[in-house]
């Protein structure tokens, strides 16, 4: 059943990010076997990719324009848990954000302000937390590539290279430099990477593993192999062993695209964040559509079809040292959607706002027709931050009080004495984000 909200801030807000050209890919060398270490470790043998379920020491947040309830609330839930620390752009943003927060009840003389010219409010994709070899917090520095614009500039305008070659030179390389800041900021050692991703697609247990979709890494690394990009990976903090899966939710597909016939979404081209995580080092969630869905909707029998062949892969998967994961299947929320109209007026900045020359040519979609948009909504991207896990509730959305049940009886098997909130995070969905997009995890010293 079609959804429509009502048309505020959190629901058409400003584009999710800013528009950035892919950076060229390094020339990479052949990769090993999957598995296989690399030992040019520049880190040393003790450093590594920490998980999101350990101990933290700060969560950060991002205050900016469209977002701010959101991110109020976000604070609000979390701040009884773990320290927070907010990025904003300037003093007036500061101003306007002590404000705000206030009002919600959070404790402001208990945040740190960061002022960052770049502060965004999915602060979650602009950095990639570790430990460095003396189990101090660092940073993982990855290329920024606006979630594989260039690729979805290719896609956009297929058979068209100098369309699509105009498309993707848009470029304002300031964002690249935010997790720079951040820990040059912080006093924080830096790990730099020639690979393109985002927070969203890095999802590991801190023990080794990294669990990648290979099509969101090929997307952001046009030109190479799945091997190549695998050998980077292993130099990685701590990385041994990568488990590949095919591909994403069906409802996140790359910038704003088709799913299946009608059915469009805004996503990010499958990050992990969105479909399957880690709870502890051997446990994994996995999202899961419900059948009696898959019977009446497209795009949940699209999800029923890739979950399924992800579950199969991660079922026979080990952990480093040869034992089996732990599979739980984490119920997916009932399809969020709302018909849109395509207008040659139309802002694109604003996620219900949609024009026809978003799409391939060959689509032959035209300004008049209508399309039904589909939020990124999942269970799967929950935030954890020490006693608590915050979960994104669906059940004004349309997700029946019998399937939030299951939810929650999966997420206390996963997650065994830690407290659980909710938070409406619908808003951030149509732009193919949600709470853990919009908040970053800094562990503790180990």
């Amino acid at each position: 059943m079609p959804f429509a909200p009502p048309q505020t801030a959190a629901a058409t807000g400003p584009n999710r990010r800013r528009v950035l050209t892919a950076g060229a890919a390094a020339l990479l060398a052949n990769a090993p076997g999957a598995g296989q270490a690399l030992t040019d470790d520049p880190w040393g043998a003790a450093a590594r990719l920490s998980a999101d379920f350990e101990p933290l020491a700060a969560m950060w947040l991002g205050y900016d324009a469209g977002h701010e309830a959101f991110t109020a609330e976000l604070a609000a839930q979390l701040q009884p848990f773990v320290p927070l620390k907010l990025l904003v752009r300037d003093a007036g943003a500061e101003v306007a954000a002590r404000a705000l927060l206030g009002r919600r009840g959070v404790a402001v003389d208990r945040v740190q302000f960061v002022r960052e010219p770049q502060a965004l409010f999915f602060v979650r994709d602009a950095a990639v937390f570790a430990h460095d070899a003396s189990g101090r917090p660092s940073i993982v520095d990855f290329r920024w590539s606006h979630y594989g614009w260039a690729a979805w500039c290719r896609q956009r305008h297929a058979g068209r290279p100098t369309e699509a070659a105009r498309c993707a030179a848009v470029d304002d390389p300031a964002p690249d430099d935010l997790d720079r800041h951040l820990a040059d900021g912080q006093g924080l050692q830096r790990f730099a990477s020639p690979l393109a991703m985002e927070g969203g697609g890095v999802e590991v247990n801190g023990q080794g593993l990294l669990i990648a979709n290979q099509a969101l890494w090929v997307s952001r690394n046009p030109g190479l192999s799945r091997a190549a990009i695998e050998t980077e990976l292993l130099r990685l903090p701590g990385i041994r062993k990568v488990i590949w899966l095919p591909t994403g939710l069906a409802q996140d597909p790359l910038h704003r695209a088709t799913i299946v016939g009608r059915h469009v979404a805004w996503g990010t081209g499958g990050h992990t964040d969105e479909f399957v995580r880690f709870a502890d080092a051997r446990t994994v969630l996995l999202a899961w559509p419900e059948a009696a869905e898959a019977a009446r909707h497209p795009v949940t029998r699209l999800n029923v079809q890739r979950m399924q062949h992800n579950f199969e892969i991660l079922s026979r998967s080990t952990d480093l040292r040869g034992r089996r994961l732990r599979v739980l299947k984490l119920p997916l929320p009932r399809i969020i959607e709302r018909k849109v109209w395509l207008s040659g007026g139309a802002d694109t900045r604003f996620s219900a706002e949609w024009s026809a020359a978003s799409f391939p040519v060959a689509e032959r979609r035209r300004d008049g027709d209508w399309v039904m948009q589909v939020a990124s909504a999942s269970t799967l991207n929950f935030v954890v931050a020490n006693g608590v896990v915050l979960l994104p509730d669906y059940r004004a959305h349309g997700t029946p009080l019998a399937l939030h049940g299951q939810v929650q009886r999966v997420m206390a098997q996963a997650f065994d004495g830690r407290q659980f909130r909710f938070v409406d995070a619908v808003g951030a969905n149509w732009v193919g984000g949600g709470a853990h997009c919009a908040t970053l995890s800094e562990p503790a010293p180990a």
